[in-house]
């Protein structure tokens, strides 16, 4: 019989020395910020770490890492089985239902053996519960504590080599997944049945559950933020809005393709063409050196020309790697968008997105996955770059 806490029964998503390059990276980080502990809560971030995972998130969870010290877990009672079996970091206390996490959590900071004189903490992240923060401050003093999610955030914009090669796997998986719902696309089906072919094909090839969608809106509909299925039918005349999100070891690769049901009229085509056109000149605009500011204003300047520009309501882009739903986005790690001007750097991967959102008619949008490279820059997902057109 195996013992979870000595084995890794199910192996880890990389190599060993892939987490131990990490976690030398993020305790350079603290010594550097002056931190004796980090409290890590995203779920992405403690899956970076340990390769701790869980769609069990929804309940409490932190992972304690002191710079000197024993790092701990504290999780659900239930979800600590994750803990034994997945992560290459055992140690940690439980809660079970009923309990008082807070006391417990307290409980592992001592454990962790750290001086806990400097305490960071993820302050935009969403996992960090205020009554948690509330009783360290109340412990240590309000001034133990240090907002800190940059030391992680950091840490994780640059991809090393396995990452890479795992985002490759989820933008080609991506890329199956919507050319199988492009080609579904007829009238009469509804939203649904569309998105479930999508998600039959990324299952298939070996995807695992996304981190958000498959989006498949047709018609005006789609012009609402986010809209998922809802058993619309798809009806001629209409443009049918497609984002898909493949996901390998847990790291996304998306993309955004549209399709017309029947001849697009002008505007139709118009719409999509400029789209076409501020992608490929954000895609001609990346190098290392160049801001996120500069791509940012490549793409957003074609779409203003292309009449446009107030619809075009997101940033330019953000960051793709590691995620959980309900969203495929390393926003907090790097983002393109005007104001940010940290030069890029080659191993960085963005999704681009230039949509626009017209309602009364829907939204048009194209987008890739891209990897930052030494010279440039390379689209990792891999479907037509064009407007579908769905005979009658």
């Amino acid at each position: 019989m195996q013992d979870w806490d000595n084995d890794l029964p199910f192996g880890l998503p990389f190599e060993i020395g892939e987490y131990h390059d990490r976690m030398k990276r993020v305790k350079a980080a603290m010594a550097e910020a002056g931190l004796d502990l980090l409290m890590v809560t995203s779920p992405e971030n403690i899956y970076w770490l340990t390769g701790y995972r869980t769609t069990g998130y929804y309940v409490y969870q932190i992972f304690l890492l002191p710079l000197e010290g024993t790092p701990q877990f504290v999780t659900s009672r239930l979800e600590h089985e994750c803990v034994r079996a997945l992560s290459w970091i055992k140690t940690g206390l439980t809660v079970f239902m009923g309990e008082d996490e807070v006391a417990i959590t307290l409980q592992g900071l001592e454990a962790t053996g750290a001086d806990c004189k400097q305490i960071g903490y993820e302050e935009r992240g969403f996992w960090l519960p205020p009554r948690i923060l509330d009783a360290v401050r109340a412990t240590w003093g309000r001034g133990a504590t240090m907002p800190a999610g940059h030391v992680l955030e950091n840490a994780r914009r640059i991809k090393s080599a396995a990452e890479i090669d795992a985002i490759r796997e989820a933008a080609r998986i991506a890329s199956v997944g919507m050319r199988a719902g492009l080609e579904a696309v007829v009238p009469g089906k509804t939203e649904n049945q569309v998105a479930g072919d999508i998600y039959q094909a990324l299952m298939h090839e070996g995807g695992e559950h996304p981190a958000g969608g498959p989006y498949v809106v047709t018609g005006p509909r789609s012009a609402v933020t986010h809209m998922l299925p809802e058993r619309a039918v798809i009806e001629p005349g209409h443009t049918v809005y497609f984002e898909v999100g493949g996901c390998y070891k847990r790291y996304s690769g998306s993309l955004m393709r549209m399709a017309s049901v029947g001849k697009p009229g002008n505007e139709a085509a118009h719409r999509a063409a400029t789209s076409i056109e501020a992608l490929e000149a954000m895609l001609g605009t990346i190098r290392p050196g160049v801001t996120p500011q500069d791509v940012d204003r490549a793409g957003r300047t074609i779409m203003k020309k292309g009449g446009m520009g107030e619809e075009f309501r997101h940033r330019a882009g953000y960051s793709l790697g590691v995620a959980f739903a309900p969203g495929w986005g390393e926003g907090l790690v790097d983002d393109i968008a005007e104001g940010n001007e940290r030069p890029l750097e080659a191993g960085e991967v963005f999704h681009l997105v230039p949509m626009a959102g017209f309602r009364g008619t829907g939204n048009m949008g194209f987008s890739e996955t891209v990897l930052v490279t030494e010279n440039g820059c390379q689209a990792l997902t891999d479907a037509p770059r064009e407007l579908h057109i769905c005979d009658l």
